[in-house]
């Protein structure tokens, strides 16, 4: 029987959908992938994407983060939503660095990667290629399968070589795969880096782990361009470089001659087979005892010159054909790249993003980041402040000083403010001696108040400049998001417009752009106030609250309750100036005083004959985290001689699962000595 080599039909044409409402952002993300032989199709918002899609399947969409009416990640989930599309790779497109909560949200809709402005076309083009290729074997896998399905019965003879042919097209799929892995692995490591050394050590891992190869390991030549170092490695090594002469100098004893190859000519080189190659032959034995069957070394190339060498072993023979060279050519590109650009774009970036007197972001990245912010905040329905932050009569210092002075309080002063700062916010310097603060996720708008008065606090203390002690104060502006506007313009419109009512009060205070904020803030500063002068004057008392006995009647325990007996409002319930003292931090010393009299006061009840009961203290969270609690309590109970079996410290529930394991360790301490526990609002 004559048996001629069975045609497939023509796949189709693979396309890449790419998802902006920017016409310009589409143009220039259109351009770098045009010359890939792909069909482009373009949507300006979710919904056309989400039409486009209906028509047909595309290799990879580019999926821009920030767009109006239906955002990146509300268009991924209607994407996912549909089982033809829950595996159609996504790639989101964002402008500046991505926080971890921005990106585990993106992972979790299935995002394959994030690429970050500005952006790099060959990286854009390298992560593209991966996913066309990707596609275009699998619509082959697909073709082959169905193609056989209609040949099974008549072509027995062909059904065979159509199955190795579908096994080889899946065995690509499967490696392209794993190359994709160590791909988009390093790639995500190259925009996330902070320092060549973090770059080198992840690029190795990542190599190891998800590339499966037996080895990896970076190299660096020294300035004479004759000595390489080993700077990072993984995988099964066991000293293995240790032993060789890593030079470029091939004449040299104990010289790698292939290493020396791979760096004076610029290009891979690679050993299918250490087993039999005569440049593996000082090295075979230790090679093959651990495990390498073959080996490829990729230049590293930067402005032209090699500056290094990644090296990559396998476990097999005959590893590295060529679609592997392709791709893994790519990884060291990339590599290179970062090296390449790591410093000079960094530094580019730097200048253009930050402040260089103070470290802080600039007026660029402000923006950027009050954009993010109330983006999420739009999409979560939280609240947020922005803080506009005024020195009064800085120039009087440099005037008087000279601009040298100057400079360095403003460093200073950035050195206290960033100390306060939440991870999560964001400080800025606009100029000169202007700051701007975004505060996020704000509990209540009473936070953004708490913050403004620390920040006060924090420059009314004294700073030493060239041995001169100086004093300085700020007036401060806030505005509320949503209260005050619901874009960036329009808020620090209206904290500009607050910063100016409090230079008009005389400066050194913080005014909300709206007077029932002032008055609100006015009011929570009075009581903080008070609350200072009342743990002073001692106005605080404690009312003690019992337990009985439903059957006998009888007082089994009783709660320490803490009032505050104000001089012309009379009893303060706990509930009006608890919160103040949260936030102020008086709830320490308040919480030791409560602590310390209610002791006291159990044993003096003993003393006098009545029978020995247990008495339940509250524990603030402030209180609970403090590091000497376990040494206070022992202080306490010392001083005041009441046994630690007849003390109770009441938790909240909220409070101990915070941070567990130092709950637990605590928890521990305090039961060795006797102290007993009650949880409160448990199950909340």
């Amino acid at each position: 029987m004559d048996m001629q080599k069975i045609e497939i039909p023509a796949r189709a044409r693979a396309g890449v959908l790419i998802v902006d409402d920017t016409p310009s952002k589409l143009l220039a993300l259109g351009a770098i992938v045009s010359d890939m032989g792909l069909e482009i199709v373009t949507a300006t918002s979710g919904e056309q994407a989400l039409r486009q899609l209906l028509k047909r399947d595309f290799a990879v969409i580019l999926l821009d983060v920030n767009m109006p009416t239906m955002g990146g990640f509300e268009t991924a989930t209607l994407i996912r939503s549909r089982p033809r599309l829950e595996r159609m790779p996504i790639i989101f497109v964002t402008a500046g660095a991505n926080s971890d909560v921005e990106r585990l949200s993106g992972y979790a809709l299935g995002a394959v990667d994030f690429i970050n402005s500005p952006i790099s076309p060959g990286i854009l083009r390298a992560k593209v290629r991966v996913f066309v290729d990707l596609f275009n074997l699998q619509s082959q896998v697909l073709l082959h399968n169905e193609h056989l399905e209609s040949l099974v019965a008549q072509r027995t003879a062909a059904l065979t070589e159509e199955i190795a042919e579908r096994k080889c097209a899946e065995q690509k799929v499967k490696r392209l795969n794993r190359i994709y892995a160590v791909l988009s692995g390093i790639n995500m490591t190259i925009v996330r880096t902070q320092g060549r050394q973090e770059l080198f050590a992840d690029a190795c891992r990542i190599a190891v782990e998800h590339g499966q190869f037996r080895k990896a390991w970076i190299g660096l030549l020294d300035p004479s361009g004759e000595v390489l170092t080993p700077v990072a490695r993984a995988g099964c090594e066991e000293g293995h470089l240790d032993q060789i002469n890593l030079t470029t100098l091939d004449d040299e004893q104990n010289a790698w001659v292939l290493v020396a190859r791979a760096l004076r000519e610029k290009t891979p080189i690679v050993c299918n087979d250490i087993g039999t190659d005569p440049q593996m032959a000082l090295w075979r034995e230790e090679a093959l005892r651990r495990g390498y069957r073959s080996l490829v070394v990729f230049p590293l190339v930067v402005g032209g010159k090699v500056v290094g060498l990644l090296a990559l072993y396998a476990s097999e023979k005959d590893f590295f054909d060529a679609e592997e060279m392709r791709l893994l050519g790519e990884i060291a590109g990339d590599i290179s790249f970062a090296l390449e650009y790591i410093e000079k774009e960094d530094r580019l970036n730097y200048l253009a993003y930050y402040d260089v007197l103070t470290g802080l972001p600039s007026r660029i990245l402000f923006h950027d980041r009050l954009g993010q912010a109330l983006t999420y905040g739009k999409h979560d329905e939280g609240r947020l402040a922005v803080l506009l932050i005024d020195l009064d009569n800085f120039s009087n210092i440099n005037d008087s000083l000279g601009h040298t002075a100057g400079d360095q309080l403003l460093q200073q002063i950035t050195t206290r403010f960033a100390g306060s700062l939440r991870e999560s916010d964001t400080l800025a310097r606009l100029a000169g001696d202007e700051f701007v603060w975004i505060l996020v996720n704000l509990a209540s708008e009473d936070d953004a108040s708490v913050a403004a008065q620390e920040i006060l606090k924090l420059a009314a203390e004294p700073f030493t400049i060239d041995g001169h002690e100086l004093f300085v104060t700020c007036s401060i502006g806030i505005a509320l998001y949503p209260r005050d506007g619901a874009d960036a313009e329009t808020l620090l419109k209206n904290a500009d417009a607050a910063i100016h009512h409090a230079k008009d009060q005389g400066r050194n205070n913080v005014q909300f752009c709206s007077a029932e904020m002032n008055a609100k803030a006015l009011q929570r500063l009075t009581l903080e106030n008070n609350l200072r002068n009342a743990l002073k004057r001692q106005e605080f008392l404690l009312h003690y609250q019992p337990r009985v006995d439903l059957c006998s009647g009888e007082i089994t325990g009783m709660e320490a309750l803490v009032r505050w007996q104000h001089p012309e409002q009379g009893l303060v319930p706990p509930g009006k100036f608890i919160p103040a003292a949260e936030d102020s931090g008086l709830i320490v010393p308040l919480g030791e005083w409560v602590l310390h009299t209610a002791c006291a006061q159990n044993k003096a009840w003993q003393v006098a004959g009545f029978k020995p009961v247990c008495v339940a203290v509250n524990l603030s969270a402030r209180q609970f985290r403090q590091q000497n609690l376990v040494e206070l309590v022992t202080r306490i109970l010392q001083e005041t001689g009441l046994d630690a079996a007849y003390l109770e410290l009441e938790l909240t529930e909220s409070m101990i699962m915070q941070n567990v394991e130092a709950t637990i360790a605590t928890l521990n301490q305090l039961k060795a000595i006797g102290v007993k526990f009650s949880i409160d609002d448990f199950g909340t």
